[in-house]
């Protein structure tokens, strides 16, 4: 994953409409873990694709998955 979509993460996480600690508790995570996972500085850090879609589902936030879509000359359209 390139950093420019691991920071759209990490930002979404941190600073994005739903707060962390209730995001993490949603998503049952301790929020230290899920910053852990989030964080593009960490070379061992791993988020995996499910959490990453429940990330976008309970924060109503795309801007992920547009940044991949980007990234692989595709457009994402809503319906």
């Amino acid at each position: 994953m390139s950093e420019k979509i691991e920071r759209a993460i990490q930002k979404l996480v941190i600073s994005g409409p739903v707060p962390l600690e209730v995001l993490a508790e949603k998503l049952g995570k301790n929020p230290k873990t899920l910053l852990r996972e989030v964080n593009p500085d960490d070379p061992k850090a791993k988020l995996g694709a499910e959490t990453l879609m429940e990330i976008m589902r309970i924060t109503g936030s795309v801007e992920p998955l547009k940044l991949m879509a980007a990234q692989m000359n595709c457009v994402l359209e809503s319906e």
